[in-house]
């Protein structure tokens, strides 16, 4: 039995947005070391590897026992007749903690070459939503690091506003990004199934959120946003439309190189930043500002990949945002207690605003209010 992958064009390891590398030599930024400490490119082509033999990502409920099928290959004998362990853990983030669920390590007798079956990892998912890794680690009687690799998991709770472990006495109220009451921007549009919106340029989106009266939650005493956001970098294909090229030799040749009129182009995170600032009102009051370093896309986008619609086509894949959390100071909270509503406005600079709802993006979270 062979493991591996093969390349079917070449230009598939040099495509200028999705690709090993660009052409001018620049570096892309594939985010691997997010999921398992140091982890880089070479690491999927180590002569020793493990196998991880799932999906890249399963749809899995809270609290479901789940067990990953594993393997070993080999084709070096630098470690034949050594005793090798398996490290792994379970880690998930909740509301921007890195939590670890669950940790172990597994004896390997590392002998001969070739690829064998391993005893599976049996996991117990969190009790939450959330982006489960599992994270592996093949090291030696040193302790050095032989290879690494890692696989994903949406765990969902499967209540309309999901579940967080965020202590007594709280509670949330999320929000669909494209649920917008209002916006301003010269062009939007959806992705990813309606759980990702865009904004270009400066502009702004506008929400009206109605928080659990008071039979349902007698006293709200605080009030905390939470959303995740990128800045939105403009494509050609955004403002002139997709274009279809026909599929002939000259595409091989690169006679067009402007690759953005590609419907399914969306260029991987690298050196060159698009940054943007999103300012947070509520009820017109302005209550915090985000910097939004860059509108990336790489692995660290799991849902983004996860929830790609099956029409042999990607939609902005990949792509993700950062954490956004601000509290409602006391004297605002206080109206809200007595309101039970409020007004949300994500007011973007120039750089624009993408936001990404529960399946989309990095965090499982979408635009979500806790109340406490």
């Amino acid at each position: 039995k062979l493991c591996g992958f093969v390349f079917t064009e070449f230009r598939d390891v040099t495509n200028e947005y999705n690709g090993y590398y660009r052409l001018d030599g620049s570096d892309k930024q594939f985010g691997y070391e997010a999921f398992v400490p140091d982890m880089t490119l070479a690491d999927l082509h180590s002569a020793d590897f493990i196998v991880m033999d799932t999906a890249p990502c399963q749809t899995i409920d809270a609290g479901a026992e789940v067990s990953v099928p594993l393997l070993r290959s080999s084709y070096s004998d630098q470690h034949h007749g050594e005793t090798l362990r398996l490290v792994w853990e379970l880690w998930y983030d909740n509301l921007g903690t890195r939590v670890v669920a669950d940790c172990g390590s597994i004896s390997i007798e590392w002998n001969g070459y070739g690829v064998a079956q391993m005893e599976p990892v049996a996991l117990r998912m969190p009790a939450q939503d959330a982006v489960a890794v599992l994270a592996i680690r093949l090291m030696d009687a040193a302790n050095n690091v032989i290879t690494r690799n890692f696989t994903t998991f949406d765990v969902q709770s499967g209540k309309q506003n999901g579940y967080y472990s965020a202590g007594a006495g709280n509670g949330f109220v999320r929000t669909k990004v494209g649920c917008f009451s209002e916006q301003s921007f010269s062009n939007t549009w959806e992705a990813i199934e309606g759980s990702k919106v865009n904004g270009i340029g400066s502009g702004h989106f506008i929400y009206n959120i109605t928080l659990p009266d008071q039979a349902e939650h007698a006293v709200i005493n605080e009030v905390e946003i939470m959303f995740e956001a990128s800045a939105k970098r403009v494509l050609a294909r955004n403002v002139e439309g997709a274009k279809v090229l026909d599929a002939g030799l000259d595409m091989m040749h690169g006679a067009d190189a402007n690759v953005e009129y590609n419907s399914s182009t969306y260029y991987m995170t690298d050196d060159e930043k698009h940054t943007s600032v999103v300012h947070v009102l509520v009820d017109g009051e302005k209550v915090g500002s985000f910097f939004l370093p860059d509108d990336p896309a790489d692995s660290r986008g799991v849902l983004s990949w996860h929830y790609q619609p099956m029409v042999r086509k990607l939609d902005e894949a990949g792509s993700y945002g950062y954490l956004c959390k601000v509290s409602i100071p006391g004297q605002l909270a206080a109206k809200l207690d007595r309101n039970r509503s409020l007004k949300l406005e994500l007011q973007a600079e120039e750089g624009g605003l993408a936001l990404y709802g529960r399946n989309a993006g990095r965090y499982p979270v979408g635009l979500m209010i806790r109340y406490n």
